[in-house]
């Protein structure tokens, strides 16, 4: 969503350290889907085009929006604990790089799964460029970038599938195995691998049902699909601007 800078729609999303994100939790997802402008917004969607076809089509469309969605949350997060005196007032950011991160955090689990020790050093090396670039170009968190990255890494790592031989599958049962995987993910696995949900270290529904213990605990934690809800139905609400401009 491209936004105006200072509008209330913005100011309702938007995730600062503090005091906005300290006190309204929903920020920091809501901020995930904020562009400062529609060149902020093309450069992420570019980037998330370039992803290869595989990492959505072949690991499944669940783990794929999961990473995403987590890796928005923990760059935040992290950014959070690398700002300085977070204390006091920070400033705003807003944009999906740590989601996108996060998807190259579970491309790199995915390869290191299926033991492409080759494309996992591609990944990290793709990573530690990006890295550099932050430290060249203002207003980057590489924190940010950093905790999507890891949070991305962990959904693949502990949520995506496991990987088996197709022969050892099928030993023993006089069958032959027709083999019905995306191209694109066969080039990436090597012959004969296969991707095997029931060999993931946790289901997926695991991971969801974790969040929604989280945010039941917390008054603050259960307020966030009202502060959603709230934001886009009367923007400015919830940064309280809309007192002053009606």
């Amino acid at each position: 969503i491209a936004a105006h800078s200072m509008g209330p729609f913005f100011l309702d999303f938007a995730h600062q350290p503090y005091p906005l994100s300290f006190y309204q939790k929903h920020r920091y997802l809501t901020s995930g889907f904020l562009h400062g402008s529609l060149l902020h917004l093309y450069m992420n969607l570019r980037a998330l085009l370039t992803l290869p076809s595989w990492l959505e089509n072949g690991i499944g469309k669940g783990v794929y929006l999961s990473a995403y969605l987590v890796a928005i949350v923990t760059g935040n997060i992290a950014h959070t604990f690398s700002s300085l005196g977070y204390l006091s007032a920070s400033s705003l950011s807003i944009g999906a790089s740590g989601g996108i991160l996060g998807l190259y955090g579970l491309m790199l689990a995915s390869l290191m799964k299926m033991g492409n020790a080759l494309a996992a050093s591609s990944v990290l090396k793709q990573m530690i460029w990006l890295i550099g670039f932050g430290f060249l170009v203002p207003n980057v968190s590489n924190a940010g970038h950093i905790g999507g990255f890891i949070g991305g890494w962990l959904v693949g790592y502990l949520f995506g599938p496991g990987y088996m031989n197709a022969f050892s599958r099928d030993k023993g049962t006089g069958r032959y195995y027709v083999d019905r995987v995306d191209e694109d993910f066969r080039l990436v696995m090597g012959p004969g691998i296969l991707p095997d949900y029931g060999r993931a270290i946790f289901p997926l529904k695991y991971l969801y049902m974790g969040i929604a213990a989280v945010m039941l605990s917390r008054p603050e934690m259960r307020m966030i699909p009202w502060a959603i809800w709230k934001g886009m139905t009367e923007p400015g609400t919830m940064s309280g601007i809309r007192s002053l401009i009606s």
